[in-house]
């Protein structure tokens, strides 16, 4: 595990010579292959670093960020199928992030996480084109369904480049 810019931890990176995040090899994953990638995004540390090495363990490659900038930079430098967001950061929110990520590539699946109660969050995200919406305190279960189902479904914007 590594700091880059002090704002995002990195697991399984590429490895290039570009990359100095060292390369973890993910469990449960068959020949050792990566299962997809995942961008996690919350601007809680702890809660972070646990579904890192959650998605981690269960072979997936995981990316960070901290905050919404970061998740941007992110979702153009790593290309991530799936982004667990966070609804509720300081600076640009999970909803202005998901707006921008749609914009950016409409094929990505995004899961909302949040800790709200605002009853108008989940309608407006999913209206927006989020793939699913987990409450906090989040299950482990829940979100690995909810991350799984996301890279069940099939791309309906065809394969990359196509």
């Amino acid at each position: 595990m590594s700091v880059r810019s002090g704002r995002a931890i990195r697991f399984g990176g590429g490895g290039d010579t570009g990359d100095n995040a060292p390369v973890l090899k993910p469990r449960g994953a068959p020949g050792n292959q990566p299962r997809g990638r995942i961008l996690v995004v919350d601007d809680e540390p702890d809660l972070v670093t646990i579904l890192t090495k959650s998605f981690s363990d269960a072979g997936y490659t995981v990316d960070a960020a901290s905050h919404g900038g970061d998740a941007l930079i992110a979702v153009l430098q790593y290309q991530p199928e799936v982004v667990v967001l966070d609804v509720m950061m300081e600076g640009l929110d999970g909803v202005q992030v998901l707006q921008r990520i749609r914009s950016l590539d409409p094929a990505i699946r995004v899961i909302m996480i949040t800790g709200s109660s605002d009853a108008t969050l989940k309608p407006t995200t999913m209206s927006m084109g989020a793939f699913a919406y987990v409450s906090k305190p989040v299950s482990l279960q829940h979100l690995h369904e909810a991350v799984s189902a996301a890279f069940a479904r099939s791309n309906p914007f065809g394969s990359p480049g196509a």
